[in-house]
């Protein structure tokens, strides 16, 4: 055998052009050790056979000399080299990647390794064959253990091993290469398919302009800069953990943190676990030998319920391969439990602040045609939104005006998509509110209405008020509006709710506090807190109805219930005071509440029964204009006669309606009187007076 059948001594002060140029000249190597196996075999010198493979191996060694700077370039490819020192693979355990690594580059050195006896013709990578191979061009004194090289060799990523059926043991345990490993060797660098499945690359992880908490990415850049720099603090790893609510734009955090100099892979955990169990581990360990090589960070989603005991074993894995990992989780996720030794690094990402919002607004609104009326600063203030849901609010109002044919959205298109996009935990505790009323359908007296309004400005100015003229360093909690709708039963009260969260434009959550007072003891505090923390976002309207339930006078204390009571009202007081955002209450026996809780409420309006004047409003803004009439239907007659609430009226409208149109007949005064004489006797009134029998007949 002639060294120089395999390299040119020209080549040897020559670099690698890349590292796959370097890869192959390994091969061209190792085709020196199979060459000589072989020819072992057939009885050649093994002291020549070993004299060629020391003098192509210092050709080797020169270029590689040469190279060096190169080859640590990711710029000029992954080189096996770059692999061996990355992982510790030498002499024996390097010889064995080479091996394996020549069978997936070229099928015909299955061929050569078949005719080594050893093989038994099958041409299989096994421990037996690499040993078999490789004395044969070593000096004694460099003879191996193979079974020690093959027992470090099972714990090291880069390899899948196959257990052997044979007794001889486990030298003729068969091996090959990590699937990622050989694709990177080859220069080929995109997501496979198996690990698209569980994996974003870094492109697809998120966007710019979600992030906020800018102070905290800082803290965080010093923090990675700091580990980097301190080889000690690595030791057991480090567990970045970024939590917060979906769309708190917790992706966006980590990539900001790691800057526009790193890549990053991310893990998908709830996919990983609908993988077939054969392929979870092969696959985390492509991502793993991907990040590691690649010098990419890994990121893990662990969003919603998850097995924390397949977690921990993933967290664990990642923290033998890499130096960090980041694990993003929902807001209330622990961790500790799940990290062994690795140090632990939090980051709780809170709704953003009001200016932050604006600003993120802004950035998404740019993006899209919109109304000069629109302004990012009174969404920001009418809303409580995390940044994902900022930007998919405005894309959704952005289709939607698109669909109605217009050159750009406007502030209603945006209310609609906020409304349609709230999702929130109270809709399985409590019932949402259509709001199909305006200010025109409310029917109630200036100074009431003057105090809605201004709950209403409240709302839309509060960071103005906060912010920017500094309230919020004087009052920095208990910020909420609390508004208490009182009177008779049918005056409004809800539709006033709904009026004033249209307005808003925030959904109105009715909660009935009858439903919620139960019998044993801390159930109520129970069922109060879970209310109160579904709303905590802020961008939803607590409607508590027939709050008489609960919110009624203070009982002397004479028993054990009375204490029971008072404790479950001044729960509610302080989650209402607590909560950051607006609280609305009706009841009908305003005289009965505790004066000293509603002094702590920030409104109050009383629903009084409409007169005659607002009575006749009812009637004609209730009556559909589609409906027909006779000519002299008398609205005024039945406004000035009969003392009904607003929801009176809706009723006996409704009814002569269909009482007409059983007639076959326009709805007149014969069809409006025999509808509040049925509505009078289901209320137990007496019938009687000719003002009520005019029309009746």
């Amino acid at each position: 055998m002639d060294y120089r059948d395999f390299f040119d001594t020209a080549e040897e002060n020559e670099v690698f052009l890349s590292g796959l140029d370097s890869t192959y000249a390994y091969l061209r190597w190792y085709d020196m050790f199979l060459e000589a196996a072989m020819e072992r075999q057939e009885g050649e010198n093994e002291d020549e056979l070993k004299d060629e493979i020391r003098a192509a191996a210092r050709i080797l060694g020169n270029r590689i000399a040469l190279s060096q700077g190169e080859e640590v370039s990711a710029a000029y490819g992954l080189s096996i080299v770059n692999v061996a020192a990355e992982y510790g693979l030498y002499d024996f355990s390097f010889f064995c990647l080479l091996m394996a690594l020549s069978q997936e580059m070229d099928g015909n050195y299955k061929k050569g390794h078949a005719v080594i006896s050893v093989a038994d013709g099958q041409g299989i990578p096994t421990f037996a064959l690499a040993k078999e191979i490789y004395s044969a061009t070593c000096r004694d004194e460099q003879l191996i253990d193979a079974l020690q090289v093959r027992n470090a060799i099972e714990a090291c990523p880069l390899f899948r091993i196959t257990r052997s059926s044979k007794s001889e043991g486990s030298l003729f345990d068969s091996f090959e290469l990590n699937r990622q490993l050989v694709s990177l060797l080859m220069g080929d660098y995109e997501l496979p398919l198996g690990l698209r499945q569980i994996c974003l690359e870094e492109a697809e992880l998120g966007d710019e302009k979600l992030v906020h908490h800018k102070k905290d990415v800082a803290f965080l850049k010093a923090y990675l800069n700091n580990l980097d720099d301190d080889q000690k603090e690595q030791d057991s790893g480090t567990v970045i953990q970024i939590s917060g609510k979906s769309g708190s734009g917790r992706k966006e955090f980590a990539l900001a943190a790691l800057g526009s100099d790193r890549s990053c892979l991310l893990l998908d955990f709830p996919l990983l676990g609908q993988l077939e169990t054969d392929n979870i581990n092969e696959t985390v360990n492509e991502a793993l030998v991907r990040a590691r090589l690649l010098a990419e960070d890994m990121i893990i989603t662990a969003y919603g319920d998850y097995n924390a005991a397949s977690l921990k074993i993933i967290i664990q894995r990642s923290l033998e391969q890499l130096k960090r990992v980041f694990i993003l989780t929902d807001e209330k996720a622990e961790l500790q439990d799940l990290i062994g030794e690795a140090a632990l690094y939090k980051v709780s990402l809170k709704l953003p602040s009001a200016s932050e919002q604006e600003d993120i607004w802004q950035k998404c609104l740019d993006l899209h045609s919109v109304s000069k009326e629109v302004s990012a600063g009174e969404l920001a203030a009418k809303y409580r939104l995390m940044p994902g849901a900022i930007k998919e609010c405005v894309e959704l109002a952005a289709a939607k005006a698109l669909s109605l044919g217009k050159r750009a959205m406007d502030s209603a298109d945006i209310t609609t998509a906020v409304l349609e996009k709230t999702t929130s935990a109270l809709d399985e505790l409590s019932d949402r509110i259509p709001l199909k009323f305006g200010w025109d359908d409310l029917i109630v007296e200036q100074s009431q209405k003057e105090v809605m309004e201004l709950l209403v400005s409240r709302v839309k100015n509060r960071n103005k008020v906060d912010e920017e003229w500094g309230f919020e360093e004087k009052i920095p909690y208990g910020k909420g509006v609390s508004l208490i709708l009182y009177g008779p039963p049918g005056t409004g009260k809800t539709m006033a709710a709904q009026v004033m969260a249209k307005e808003i434009g925030m959904a109105l959550y009715r909660v009935d506090l009858s439903q919620m007072v139960d019998k044993y003891v801390g159930e109520t505090e129970k069922n109060i807190g879970k209310i109160f923390d579904a709303a905590s976002d802020g961008n939803v309207i607590l409607f508590f109805d027939e709050a008489d339930a609960l919110f009624s006078r203070r009982t002397e204390v004479t028993s054990s219930n009375d204490k029971h009571a008072n404790t479950e009202v001044a729960y509610l007081l302080q989650k209402i005071e607590q909560h950051d955002g607006i609280t609305f209450l009706a009841t009908n026996r305003f005289k009965d509440f505790d004066q000293a809780f509603v002094r702590r409420i920030t409104y109050a309006v009383k629903m009084d029964k409409p007169d005659a004047d607002r009575r006749l409003q009812l009637f004609s803004k209730i009556l559909p204009d589609k409906t027909p009439r006779d000519k002299d239907l008398d609205l005024k007659y039945f406004a000035d006669s009969f003392e009904l609430s607003g929801s009176e009226i809706k009723e006996v409208i409704y009814s002569a309606a269909f009482i007409a149109a059983d007639e076959g007949k326009n709805l007149g005064n014969k069809h409006l009187s025999r509808a509040i004489k049925y509505q009078q006797e289901k209320s137990g009134k007496m019938l009687q007076g000719t003002e009520f029998t005019r029309y009746l007949t």
